[in-house]
């Protein structure tokens, strides 16, 4: 007869741990209990550390019960100080205020981060629109829910302890409210800031911003300034100016100064004012990095022996207001002051001040160490451009790689000029001996290209590659007629490949 055994359980938990106890009871004319198993139900268990939620076995592993290590089995609280601070620099703003819950190890630690970012994780968490009343569906900014949230940023600037080595306002709503921000920034003038960002549209910057002489780091977008002469040269220790959708004033002989011995890297785009008037000049000896999009009159490198990385983007707009032909073109000011410059980026707007008939007289900086040399905007159909490309060639008898961003400009003579072109390749005889690839892009096929690209195979000894981008606008038949073409002009290296990306 099967015998057949019924439990219960009691759970005690005691200080010290817990204890089962069973009961038991037989039913039929069976032999009785099962002696073998009785021991198990009437054994008692103890447990000598304290339950933790590490105890809990999940649904991976059900079976598996692990024990904390320490007393208390509170591991966040447990971690050294200087963890503590490093995890709360990877945390936003607000998250960093709330870890003051977890435990008292944690209780405003906050305080003592290094830096203090007021970015959109900070502000879209506090709702400051409304909706309009005259309007359905128009939000407008709430002057009083600003007035909330820049006291929010007094508040955490009050009890922040320690020094503060990074500070960033990227508040787009504080653009109408220009006496708050300048506020900010002056209770900022005593916390010894290495790196300060702004980013406020339309926001003018105060002239006690130059008074922050220990930047290290100095990012301003959106921002202007309110001088027409701005001058970088009282912040000994920079290193890195980045200047975005900056705004001058709208007047004539605004000049930006740019002379600090330690910076490394200068970035500028989309900066200028509206008469494109700004002349800029750099002695930065310790400058390895610069990168210049916009408008600007005049661009000067006085001194960058360490220079290696250029880029210089000028915009559109800059062909309305022409420098005199008399000074020299901006490339040459540029090349004269970085001879260590080993990738250069250009348009052909740095030409554009000065004819074809004067370019050939003009003295050029040879570029001993430029590897990388690419040409935006240029058009092959174009005299100028074309004789800008192999002068800069020329000058640079390390050249590898040369890359082309051609453009079709109008012109009222493009037959003569196209000729011109003609007889200006076939009578070079420099040879860029040391040219491995190049790459052109938007090719449309015409006259000029076909007279340059047969130029470059004929010329280039270590030619290894050529690759070729054509224009959306070219027929599919077009570029079979263009290949064709170039697969039978002489090429001076036997391992050329031309690829069509």
């Amino acid at each position: 007869m099967t015998a057949c055994k019924t439990a219960t359980f009691k759970l005690e938990q005691e200080q010290t741990g817990f204890t089962v106890e069973t009961g038991e009871s037989s039913a039929g004319t069976g032999s009785g209990s099962n002696e073998a198993t009785a021991p198990i139900f009437n054994r008692k268990f103890t447990r000598r550390e304290p339950l933790t939620t590490m105890d809990v076995p999940g649904p991976e592993n059900k079976n598996v019960c692990r024990r904390d290590s320490g007393n208390d089995g509170d591991r966040i609280s447990s971690l050294p100080q200087s963890i503590i601070e490093h995890i709360l620099t990877f945390i936003p703003l607000r998250e960093a205020v709330k870890t003051s819950i977890l435990s008292t190890a944690w209780r405003n630690k906050w305080v003592n981060r290094p830096s203090l970012i007021f970015d959109d994780r900070f502000w879209t968490s506090f709702p400051v629109f409304e909706t309009s009343a005259q309007h359905e569906g128009v939000y407008v900014v709430d002057p009083n829910r600003i007035n909330r949230l820049v006291l929010d940023v007094f508040r955490v600037l009050c009890y922040h302890k320690g020094p503060l080595k990074e500070f960033s306002l990227s508040i787009p709503q504080l653009s109408s409210y220009p006496a708050l921000v300048d506020q900010i920034l002056l209770s900022l003038h005593e916390k010894c800031i290495e790196r300060l960002c702004i980013e406020i549209d339309g926001y003018k910057l105060p002239s006690r911003l130059f008074s922050f002489r220990q930047l290290k780091k100095l990012k301003l977008f959106a921002c202007g300034f309110t001088s027409s002469q701005i001058s970088f040269d009282q912040f000994s220790v920079l290193t890195c100016l980045d200047l975005r959708s900056t705004k001058f004033p709208d007047v004539a002989g605004v000049s930006l100064v740019v002379r600090c011995p330690l910076l490394s890297v200068l970035i500028m785009v989309d900066c200028g004012s509206a008469f494109n008037r700004l002349d800029i000049l750099i002695e930065a000896p310790s400058l390895s990095r610069f990168h210049c999009a916009g408008s600007f009159s005049s661009l000067r490198v006085k001194e960058a022996p360490l220079l290696k990385d250029v880029t210089i983007y000028q915009t559109a707009s800059f062909v309305a207001h022409p420098m005199g032909t008399d000074d020299p073109s901006n490339c040459t000011k540029l090349c004269g002051g970085c001879p260590a410059v080993e990738r250069l980026s250009i348009t052909m707007g740095l030409f554009k001040d000065l004819p074809a008939s004067k370019m050939m007289a003009q003295p050029l900086a040879k570029l001993m160490m430029l590897k990388q040399l690419r040409m935006g905007e240029m058009c092959c159909s174009n005299l100028r451009d074309v004789l800008a490309c192999l002068l800069l060639m020329e000058h640079s008898p390390n050249l590898q790689e040369l890359i082309i961003d051609t453009v079709i400009k109008p012109s009222p003579c493009v037959d003569v000029e196209v000729r011109l072109i003609q007889l200006l390749c076939e009578s070079r005889t420099y040879k860029p001996s040391r040219l491995e690839k190049v790459e052109l892009n938007q090719l449309q096929g015409l006259i000029s290209e076909m007279c340059f690209l047969r130029w470059l195979l004929s010329a280039s000894p270590a030619l290894d590659k050529m690759e070729i981008t054509f224009s959306a606008n070219s027929l599919p038949s077009e570029q079979i007629r263009t290949l064709k073409a170039l697969n039978e002009f002489q090429r001076a290296s036997s391992k050329a490949q031309i690829k069509i990306k």
